[in-house]
Formats: structure tokens, sequence, C-alpha cells
């Protein structure tokens, strides 16, 4: 069963220190506009050639079960699919899906789940082609890499010299020393994204 609601929008299914890519997360549908809500019905003979069948997916798949459904997470690495089943079951078999889509607002996000899931239902696996990266992903790994340096009680200087390499950073401090604010930038915007402000990430 689910836990009860934890702050921070989210569960983890694996210890929360694990990396990024290994942890199972499941966000709350109200953080993450990419949960797409579904109804699971059982496959009746005339609705064979639409049954989904969680068994066949060839990725891992975790479900969570609350009092309010249940919550599937399928994975591989970064890429995901995250659905609620808000009536039915997706563990007794084959089902025919039904989706909750209406309004404007939000809605292309969930648009976009359902394409993945459409394209993994076809092709077999999560489509690369729907995922596309984050460009400002690096500079906000960079971040909570200067934030845990920060706590961990290493200088900015140490940061830098760790990030950038102890030449570059000495020939940088000769002329203008950006490096160093680079630096305290970064350790900026790590305290917007630890103090809350990750959750606006999901919404991007």
């Amino acid at each position: 069963m689910r836990p009860r609601r934890r702050p921070g929008g989210c569960d983890f299914v694996d210890n929360p220190q694990l990396p990024a890519c290994a942890a199972r997360v499941f966000w709350y549908s109200d953080c993450h506009p990419m949960v797409l809500e579904v109804e699971a019905h059982p496959v009746m003979d005339i609705d064979a050639q639409d049954a989904f069948d969680l068994l066949s997916v060839p990725h891992p798949v975790t479900v969570l079960r609350s009092s309010d459904g249940e919550h599937v997470l399928i994975a591989e690495g970064p890429r995901c699919i995250r659905l609620d089943v808000v009536a039915g079951t997706m563990l007794a078999g084959p089902v025919r899906l039904d989706y909750h889509l209406s309004g404007f607002t939000g809605i292309e996000a969930k648009v976009l789940t359902l394409r993945r899931l459409l394209a993994m239902w076809r092709r077999g696996r999560l489509p690369r082609s729907l995922y596309r990266p984050e460009r400002r992903g690096r500079r906000w790994a960079m971040a909570l890499q200067a934030y845990d340096g920060a706590r961990a009680g290493a200088s900015q200087r140490e940061f830098a010299n760790a990030l950038f390499g102890e030449q570059r950073v000495r020939e940088d401090r000769r002329k203008s020393d950006s490096l160093r604010r680079q630096v305290q930038r970064l350790i900026l915007t790590a305290d917007k994204l630890v103090n809350g402000g990750y959750r606006e990430l999901l919404w991007r």
C-alpha cells in the first residue's frame, strides 16, 4: 500500500540516496503534469487488438497500490511513464485502457505521456525520440555538485579546481576570477532547487 502522503511531492520506493536514474520515484499527479490518469477494463474478445498487458512491457515496472487506485511506473533509466489507475486494475491480466483527458491547461504534458505509451505499445520499447534532453540539465547537475561540496566543507576554490582543473582556475584568477563567480552562481542555483525549486522543473 502507498504510505501516507509525504512532503516534497513524491514517494520513494527505493532508498532516496540512490542515484537519480536508479531510484524509483512516484511523483504525485498534482505536482507532475506528466502523470496520466487511466481506467483499466478487462479485455473482451472484441478488444483483443487494443489489449495492454504489464507483463509484456520490456522495461522494469513498479506498481504502488493505495486507497485511490494503482500508481504505475514504467522506467528505463531517466525515461519513464507514470500512470494513475483510477478505476479497475492492471494487475489481473490484459486490459483496455481509457484515458482521462480534458480541458487545455497542462494537456500537452499528458498527451506526450500518451504518445510515449502508444509508441512503447507499438515498438516494444520506450522511444528515445520522445524524450528530449534538457539543455540546462548539465548546469543543474553542476549546481547540485557545488551544493554537496559546500555542505561537505569544501571551499569555492576547491570546487572550482575539481570542476575546471587547477591550471585553468589559476589562469582565470590572474585575469578575471570569473570561475569563482560562476561557482557562486551555481551554489545560489542549488539553494533554490533544494528549497522547493525542483518542483518547477516538473512543469517544464
